[in-house]
């Protein structure tokens, strides 16, 4: 295999690898056999009483898979941090209790709260699958050995995104599709605005796309990338929407949804692989810190914890955004994901279920066909938009913030002194013919290399210890400066002390 190909396999696998390791981990067990278990039993008994209309327990298991939904959203946002003994019981006893709340309200007082659920997790999670999209992409082109791999050779200031032509052929082929959404939305009856809306916001997504190909590009190549295919990979509702349309089927979910959903449960917990190792490896060492920090006086325990933050603050990524999964934790994160895929994972079961039984129809009652293929088609409408304005949020944020900008314009190894492709194939049919000799340009390879080594070798160096000398400079002018207020505010009080003395013995 060639190079691009090996790092793009390496790249999925490690998603995949990492991703078990984390899920199957001791920690995390527990929760992913939970979760494997509602949504199979539930599948299964779903698909059994497609067959045998006379059982209930599908049904009931809506109720299970929806409290258990709520629990792992709820705890692990606001509880995941906390050790597992305060609130694993607590969380056991919300999921019991809102299971058997959400089967018998209905019954009770003719009030069913599970749409609501359902509706909101499945909503919810379209969002959060979209942030999750542009993190694919930029991990993807962003990334110091495949993003290197792509930018091989490429000059920053080449003026082009990576297949600029590739994009602006599908970005061509959306434009049809939105213009066949808007002409059939006039043409149906009665009128169909929320589909005209849709396909307005698509043609305006694909007039900024080509803005980036041929303008903004031009900037900052590895950004205006990432978010051009972020724009192709989420560009698959509308695709879906299209195709839907075309047939004049109501939107439908498949299998495919559920296993993109799983892969970017993969996906996400493979994000924190590497810091979950470094969290336990440091686990000691944290405790140890803890028990010094215990034993120094207040004030030192406050200067030590606002040390520990900004030292943090450094070597994390400084993106607002990036904070909310920080805050909430590995583990938080996980469960949160989780939590949103089972609420999404209710909506899909109605697809296999008798129309009898769609939880939907009570928001949707005067939908003609099944509710749930309403929420579906409003799901896809929602998510057509919401690509826009994430475009519209990242562009804004490149412009306005510099942390946005050192996340989502990582440094690659592009290698730069390489020759331009054409050339590169000149000089190896050069070679090959016996022109020029491979040594040459073996040494040029080898010169470069070295020249970088030094810079940054010089860089670590250099550049390093003199931010610590500056900064011990600048922490030593404080304290002698506060020192030195102090001794003078001491000789001031003193001065003030004798003068009132000599005044009273005068």
């Amino acid at each position: 295999m060639s190079y691009v190909e090996k790092a793009f396999y390496q790249y999925i696998k490690t998603i995949f690898t990492s991703g078990l390791k984390v899920l199957f981990s001791k920690k995390y067990i527990f929760y992913t056999i939970a979760f494997i278990l509602i949504s199979v039993t539930s599948t299964v008994f779903y698909l059994i009483e497609k067959e045998l209309a006379t059982i209930d327990v599908g049904y009931i298991l809506i109720g299970v898979e929806l409290a258990v939904a709520v629990t792992y959203i709820v705890f692990g946002i606001f509880f995941s941090r906390y050790p597992l003994k305060y609130w694993v019981g607590p969380a056991f006893v919300v999921a019991a209790g809102g299971s058997v709340l959400i089967y018998y309200l209905p019954i009770i007082s003719n009030f069913d709260i599970s749409p609501y659920i359902a509706g909101i997790c499945y909503l919810a999670w379209i969002l959060v699958s979209v942030f999750l999209t542009f993190s694919l992409s930029r991990n993807f082109w962003g990334s110091k050995v495949l993003g290197s791999v792509m930018f091989l050779g490429k000059q920053a200031d080449e003026g082009s995104i990576l297949f600029s032509g590739v994009v602006f052929v599908l970005s061509l082929a959306n434009a049809a599709m939105g213009g066949y959404l808007m002409y059939f939305g006039i043409t149906s009856t009665p009128v169909d605005s929320f589909l005209i809306v849709t396909a307005c916001f698509a043609i305006i997504t694909i007039i900024l796309v080509n803005i980036i190909i041929f303008t903004l590009g031009k900037k900052d190549d590895v950004f205006y990338t990432i978010l051009a295919f972020f724009y192709i990979f989420a560009s698959f509702t509308l695709w879906k929407l299209t195709i839907y349309t075309i047939r004049g089927q109501p939107p439908s979910d498949n299998v495919g949804s559920i296993l993109v959903a799983l892969f970017f449960i993969f996906y996400t917990v493979s994000n924190y692989g590497k810091k979950i190792k470094k969290i336990e490896a440091s686990a000691l060492d944290q405790t140890q810190l803890q028990e010094e920090i215990e034993e120094e006086t207040k004030k030192r325990k406050r200067r030590r914890k606002r040390k520990k933050v900004e030292i943090v603050i450094e070597e994390e990524e400084r993106w607002s955004m990036l904070k909310i999964p920080r805050a909430i934790g590995p583990l938080g994160v996980l469960m949160s994901i989780m939590g949103l895929i089972l609420g999404y994972h209710v909506t899909y079961l109605q697809l296999l279920s008798t129309k009898e039984k769609d939880i939907f129809e009570v928001l949707f009652a005067n939908y003609e066909d099944s509710p749930v293929d309403y929420l579906i088609g409003l799901k896809d409408k929602f998510a057509v938009i919401l690509i826009l304005c994430m475009v519209i949020f990242f562009l804004l944020s490149y412009r306005y913030s510099q942390n946005f900008r050192n996340y989502a314009s990582p440094t690659l190894y592009r290698f730069e002194f390489l020759p331009p492709f054409e050339e590169l194939v000149e000089r190896i049919d050069r070679i090959k013919s016996g022109e020029d000799s491979w040594k040459n340009y073996a040494n040029m390879i080898i010169k470069e290399g070295v020249k970088i080594g030094v810079k940054s070798t010089a860089r670590k160096v250099f550049i390093s210890p003199t931010k610590k000398v500056a900064g011990a400079i600048g922490g030593a002018y404080s304290k002698t400066k506060s020192g030195i207020g102090k001794v003078f505010r001491r000789r001031k009080k003193n001065n003030g002390i004798e003068k009132e003395i000599t005044e009273n013995e005068t």
